[in-house]
């Protein structure tokens, strides 16, 4: 019984000391760890940025080059990130030993719409990004609707632009780019215009792709015959009229 005991004493001391040395262990490292030049931030990478500045991403995201990585506040630096109306998502990560890598989702600027103030870009979300000039290529002017502006970096309060938004959103690239107008009327009937001023009687927003994939091809061919319209209608899109100008 005597030599059971004394076993059980050395096993208990022999846990116990292995018990303090990974306590040791583990209080080393971490000093090691928050104190090495090695672990010190060297670089901050930005990824998935299109319309924004890299330089402007990391100075409002304020990571301090030299500050241990360890001791970074990942979270601090995520709400700096959502200051910016541009930016939809953001992902702060950790690349050992040295790097953090900022990965963005950008909000891209859809319509124009006009306020008192000026006009603004809006995303698909109707979310107010910046202040821009009427002419801004690519950026259709979006009329005919009541708007209430909550500020920069909010969603704009309308009942009709989401429908001016939807049409936008799932029309051709190339027929975008050539739009000047899209208009929604009291009865939430959408009308869009090109650069060359044709007008084209949309109806409601839906069958929007299919609607769209036939204007494109019918203002491809008008272009071609230099035929002068006075506007398409493709209110039922399966019955697209062309209704020519007399003169």
């Amino acid at each position: 019984m005597g030599g059971s005991g004394q076993r059980r004493r050395r096993l208990k001391n022999q846990n116990l000391f292995q018990s303090i040395f990974f306590v040791l262990l583990v209080l080393v490292a971490a000093y090691v760890l928050l104190r090495s030049p090695f672990f010190e931030v060297k670089r901050v990478v930005v990824r998935g940025n299109h319309f924004l500045n890299e330089e402007r991403i990391r100075s409002v995201a304020d990571i301090g080059v030299g500050v241990n990585i360890f001791k970074l506040d990942l979270a601090a630096a995520d709400a700096n990130l959502k200051l910016i109306p541009m930016l939809k998502e953001a992902q702060i990560t950790r690349s050992l030993p040295s790097t953090v890598v900022i990965t963005v989702k950008e909000r891209v600027p859809l319509g124009l719409l006009p306020t008192v103030e000026g006009f603004i870009e809006v995303d698909e979300e109707g979310v107010y990004l910046i202040k821009a000039g009427a002419g801004t290529p690519g950026l259709p002017v979006i009329t005919g609707v009541q708007a209430e502006i909550a500020g920069l970096g909010q969603p704009v309060k309308s009942e009709k632009l989401g429908s001016a938004l939807t049409v936008i959103k799932e029309l051709p690239d190339s027929t975008v780019a050539n739009l000047s107008e899209v208009h929604v009327d009291e009865e939430g009937l959408i009308k869009i215009y090109t650069m060359e001023g044709i007008q084209c009687r949309f109806g409601l927003p839906v069958d929007v792709q299919e609607k769209g994939a036939i204007l494109s091809q019918l203002l491809l061919e008008l272009r071609k015959q230099g035929a002068k319209v006075s506007y398409i209608d493709l209110t039922c899109a399966g019955q697209p009229v062309v209704q020519y100008k007399n003169n």
